[in-house]
């Protein structure tokens, strides 16, 4: 009994001490609106079809990328992911674009890697930007929405070939390490460019 006592007021000590920030969430965001419209999508981004390609794997995509300097080494590190596998990557923010303007905002902590994933992904949750394409598809074809479960649309006849779309179209990132950072930018880089595919709802 005594030790529960004692462990209400560690817990109570631990839950009150507050968070250390890397940077304050004014700073943060003051700088915004001067990161993005510096960046010169147009000269930062490659197309999906030159590196994204089938049987192109994701060491020999950063490999290129890096050999290219379209990545920078420097921004790269190696990390473990939730099943124990090691990676080699950076974290930052994406861009799919179309004419040169962002139609989808990402974050990851390996972002070559979760391209790869929307790209080539094989499940609803992997391939979440196509997934989203596939209900457009969908309704198009269908002349209705999709009102089922996610993992009611089948995957291969209306996700898959929207893949097929996406590899016409170009990538672009942004290397940012701090965790806060990048959650803020991912929301007001989709809030500035209205990207209609991305969604911010609690589920």
């Amino acid at each position: 009994m005594e030790k529960e006592i004692d462990f209400e007021k560690h817990l109570k000590n631990a839950i009150q001490e507050e968070r250390k920030l890397q940077v304050s969430f004014f700073d943060l965001v003051s700088k915004f609106e001067k990161k993005i419209s510096n960046f010169d999508f147009e000269n930062n981004s490659i197309l999906i079809s030159d590196y994204f390609y089938s049987g192109n794997g994701q060491k020999n995509i950063m490999k290129s990328l890096i050999s290219e300097n379209k990545v920078n080494k420097e921004n790269c590190r190696e990390y473990s992911t939730k099943e124990g596998n090691l990676k080699y990557d950076f974290k930052g923010v994406y861009f799919f674009l179309l004419d040169n303007k962002p139609f989808y905002v990402g974050i990851s902590k390996g972002v070559i890697g979760r391209i790869c994933q929307h790209l080539k992904g094989k499940n609803h949750n992997t391939s979440s930007l196509a997934y989203k394409l596939g209900l457009l598809r969908y309704e198009y074809l269908n002349n209705k929405k999709h009102l089922g479960k996610r993992k009611e649309l089948n995957f291969v006849t209306e996700v898959e070939p929207v893949k097929q779309f996406l590899q016409k179209q170009k990538i672009a990132w942004i290397s940012i390490d701090n965790d806060e950072e990048l959650y803020l930018f991912e929301i007001y880089c989709s809030m500035k460019f209205k990207t209609i595919l991305n969604s911010f709802e609690t589920h």
